[in-house]
């Protein structure tokens, strides 16, 4: 059978439609290959499965000797480390219960008032000493004495203190009032006897915590180092540190007074130390220990797992594990909690690192920086805060 002669006048035309066919797919095909790829900035996943970067050839080396950490901001790296573990004054405006209370007449008694919307009253002459009250305006009070720009006065409820008089309405000269014939030293030594037979020194403020040693009293003066709650952490003669009940030591209030409060449980604060051990250390998606490197809750999960406290391993997951907890406000925030970010890389809980204090946060950040500080005042991570969780009361 033959087949029918196309006339040469159609077979140019038929070659000209499968040409402009072939144009018409290759043109929309090559413009779409000269784009440039999309690329997604953001912190790497935590529970995503994309290609793990190694630090060594595998999971299980530790990394190279010839590993260069990221340069580091020297700034936030010093904030870090001075961790703000101390509360000067309380929400009631009294730093302790061991107020100055009067114990003697004086000669002279002026009644004052207070002319200033909020006024430390505080043990000694000067803004070096401690607060002890903050006193509303229109406070009354009775002037008592004076000394180099300060009146020492009694409030009402029999507290004794000194106030700028700059900011109280005396209504007679200030020469009224006697001199002060002697003043306390804004900086003594912070030291305690013991006051029982035998004393364990523990590795935490609880009976709960291991005993290091037992103190006697034949051992010397102790120094107070820190308080939390009813405890003290103290120092022996011979360097020894732990902590003693305060029931079983004895110090002047003036001293004690003076002694910084704990705000952050022990516990929590050695979560803090721990991260910051690991600055500089490599980013690694998916590694959960220093020789494999961190993600973000890699770093998390060890750290807290080195106290005790089993995390998983993602954010997502930590933040809805029921662990600890809940802190919404920054304003809240405390050494040691763990801080929580969304919609860094993908929607929803994303990234997490560990609060040092000082609005600073420890964290793995990516492949580029590796483990540094940030700051919560960046726009970044101040837009991104979701909230935290507190291990550690």
């Amino acid at each position: 059978m033959r087949h029918p002669v196309v006339p040469p006048a159609y077979r140019r035309h038929i070659q000209l439609g499968i040409a402009l066919f072939a144009v018409g797919l290759l043109v929309p095909t090559a413009l779409w290959l000269s784009f440039p790829r999309p690329q997604v900035t953001g912190l790497p996943p935590a529970t995503a499965t994309p290609q793990i970067v190694r630090v060594g050839r595998s999971l299980d080396q530790p990394i190279p000797a010839d590993w260069q950490p990221p340069e580091l901001n020297p700034q936030l790296e010093a904030a870090a480390l001075a961790i703000p573990d101390t509360l000067p004054l309380s929400e009631t405006g009294q730093l302790s219960a061991t107020l100055p209370i009067v114990d003697r007449l004086f000669e002279v008694n002026l009644p004052a008032l207070v002319a200033s919307p909020a006024l430390n009253l505080r043990d000694g002459p000067g803004g070096g000493y401690v607060p002890v009250q903050v006193l509303n305006q229109t406070t009354p009070l009775t002037a008592v004495g004076r000394f180099a720009g300060w009146y020492q006065v009694v409030t009402a409820g029999g507290v004794l203190g000194w106030v700028d008089s700059d900011f109280v309405s005396l209504g007679v000269p200030s020469s009224t009032l006697p001199l002060a014939s002697t003043i306390p030293d804004p900086d003594p030594a912070l030291l305690a006897q013991l006051d029982a037979a035998a004393a364990n020194l523990r590795s935490g403020p609880d009976r709960s915590y291991a005993a290091l040693a037992q103190l006697s009293p034949t051992d010397g003066a102790l120094t107070l180092l820190t308080r939390r709650e009813n405890w003290y952490n103290v120092q022996t003669a011979g360097g020894a540190e732990g902590w003693v009940s305060a029931d079983l030591l004895t110090t002047s209030d003036y001293v004690a007074r003076r002694v910084p409060v704990l705000t952050a449980n022990p516990q929590a604060l050695e979560a803090v130390r721990q991260a910051r051990s690991y600055l500089g250390y490599a980013y690694v998606w998916g590694g959960a220990t220093p020789r494999q490197g961190f993600d973000c809750s890699g770093l998390v999960k060890y750290v807290y797992g080195k106290l005790g406290v089993e995390l998983p391993h993602g954010s997502a997951e930590q933040w809805r594990g029921g662990y600890g907890q809940k802190i919404t406000r920054q304003r809240d925030l405390r050494p040691g909690d763990i801080v929580f970010f969304e919609n860094t890389y993908r929607r929803g809980i994303s990234h997490v690192g560990i609060y040092a204090g000082n609005r600073l946060i420890i964290q793995a950040i990516s492949e580029k920086v590796g483990i540094r500080v940030s700051s919560l005042d960046t726009d970044y991570w101040a837009d991104r805060y979701v909230g935290a969780i507190r291990i550690f009361e």
